[in-house]
């Protein structure tokens, strides 16, 4: 094995991820005391710089998508990423490290040893594709089924409306959630769940095939509503959340060269900007003209409304009541009377829990399932993703947000195992506008304080929420190391004072 020298041991920062060369191989050099760490430089995620990470006590967070990694070992211990850290061997001589660019083996391949216990998991979205790598990750050998409406899944579905859409991604390049090492360890069964027999440990498929389960994870996320008015139906009138349909919808597009976006919802909002990067009218109507302003507040919704027009997106106010057309759309119809001319349109109005099939289990009145504090519905059945309420201290809590979903099937994989932990994160999304990713962390439904520092305009900037003087929530861009802190800082409660403290340390530094 050939070690290089690399660096001076008290020339390294301490705490500081930093990066090297080594050979034809980047790393970074992570110090703690007197001993030194070294990883892969970019995130196996999606190949954020993890030099921009930060570290919070025994871990590094990825600045882009907030993935966590043990410093210890280079282990994945919150997604996004599904893929632990590449270490490399690192020796200290005469104050000096030494770097090797062979990276160290990783564990053995996951492999299945036997037929039970039976676990079976209903999606393969962000919460069910978390679920099946940590069942092999932590050496579950048992038998893992995967029941999928969709042959193409699992797939990064968040890359339908950021990346696809613009063009800087092929739609057959969208990136795969789990690689074949894994899903080669997986019976896979491609179909539509029927009905859910909790007591006797079944699905029923469409078409009568029955599916027994020692364990069960329903992630089975959220289905796109249209609005429930006449002409929703009419050709040339599309939803978005499968590949299928981002693939007929941008087929659509590329003939029509417009679109019409009923709903200014995160979706919707991403395929405006994404699109407008190809030059193609777009129309966005809504009865709430700012963007995400029950998210945000209206200072950042006016910013996001203002950051779109100026980008060429048309904005119609209104409570649309009709879509009409002979066979195909040709307008949408408003409250008002006004017509808006529409050739294509696309619904950006929400999701629903997909939940249909679930007869015997109590639903709450917006479909979903409440849980327990471990994502557990019954026993040997557990939720998680876009169907999974679940106890906080504000109360039951269902958030659609891709992080989530993915910290959930992980922690009820876990779970699934024995483990017992809680669920209890701190939930983060992000959105991209215009080569621009906003974020944010936390929950908040409504808050008593509100504090925005930086630069809107230069989008550079953080916002607090706060309730009786304690963060709630926090909306940011441009600040991604300081965010990665926060999501682990959140975990325990924060004053303003705290947060204004930590962002002028890292303005400062």
């Amino acid at each position: 094995m050939s070690y290089q020298t690399v660096v001076e041991l008290k020339s390294l920062a301490q705490r500081k991820p930093t990066k090297f060369t080594v050979g034809d191989t980047d790393v970074v050099l992570i110090r703690d005391d007197e001993r030194v760490q070294a990883f892969q430089a970019k995130c196996p995620h999606a190949g954020a710089p993890l030099e921009q990470g930060a570290v919070c006590g025994d871990k590094l967070i990825c600045p882009w998508h907030k993935a966590v990694f043990q410093l210890q070992d280079g282990q994945m211990c919150e997604p996004l990423a599904l893929a632990n850290l590449k270490r490399y061997p690192v020796r200290i001589e005469q104050g000096k490290v030494l770097v090797s660019p062979q990276a160290m083996s990783p564990a053995s391949a996951p492999s299945a040893q036997g037929e039970s216990p039976v676990c079976v998991i209903l999606g393969s979205g962000a919460a069910g594709s978390a679920a099946i790598w940590t069942l092999r990750d932590e050496g579950f050998k048992g038998h893992i089924v995967l029941i999928e409406r969709e042959s193409a899944a699992p797939y990064d579905r968040t890359a339908l409306s950021k990346f696809v859409p613009s063009g800087k991604m092929a739609i057959e390049d969208v990136p795969k959630l789990l690689q074949q090492d894994v899903l080669g360890t997986v019976e896979r069964i491609q179909g539509d769940v029927e009905q859910l027999k909790a007591l006797e440990q079944t699905l029923v498929l469409k078409g009568g095939q029955q599916v027994k389960f020692d364990q069960l994870l329903i992630a089975s996320g959220g289905v796109p509503q249209p609005l429930d008015i006449p002409g929703k139906d009419l050709d040339s009138v599309h939803l978005l959340r499968s590949l299928n349909q981002a693939d007929e919808l941008l087929k659509e597009v590329d003939k029509t060269e417009q679109l019409v976006i009923i709903g200014n919802s995160f979706i919707g909002m991403e395929m405006a900007g994404s699109l407008r990067n190809r030059d193609v009218d777009v129309t966005v109507i809504a009865r709430q003209p700012l963007p995400f302003a029950k998210q945000f507040g209206e200072e950042i919704g006016r910013h996001f409304y203002d950051l779109h027009r100026s980008n060429g997106v048309k904005f119609v106010e209104g409570d649309p009541v009709a879509l009409e057309g002979e066979g195909k759309v040709t307008a949408v119809r408003l409250k008002s009377g006004k017509k808006v001319d529409a050739s294509l349109v696309l619904f950006g109005t929400g999701v629903v829990p997909a939940t249909s099939f679930i007869h015997d289990l109590p639903l709450e009145e917006d479909g979903s399932l409440l849980t327990d504090s471990q994502l557990r519905v019954a026993d040997n059945i557990w939720v998680a993703g876009d169907i999974a309420s679940y106890p906080s201290v504000q109360g039951p809590q269902r958030i659609e947000h891709y992080r989530v979903a993915h910290q959930q099937g992980r922690i009820a994989a876990l779970n699934m195992l024995g483990k017992q932990i809680l669920y209890d994160r701190v939930p983060f999304f992000w959105t991209a506008h215009y080569g621009t990713r906003y974020e944010y962390l936390g929950h908040a439904e409504e808050w008593d304080d509100y504090r925005l520092l930086g630069s809107l305009q230069n989008k550079q900037f953080i916002a607090f929420y706060c309730q009786e003087g304690m963060i709630a929530a926090v909306c940011s861009a441009g600040l991604y190391t300081l965010t990665a802190a926060l999501v682990q800082e959140m975990q325990q409660p924060m004053t303003l004072a705290q947060g204004i403290a930590l962002y002028e340390a890292y303005a400062a530094a």
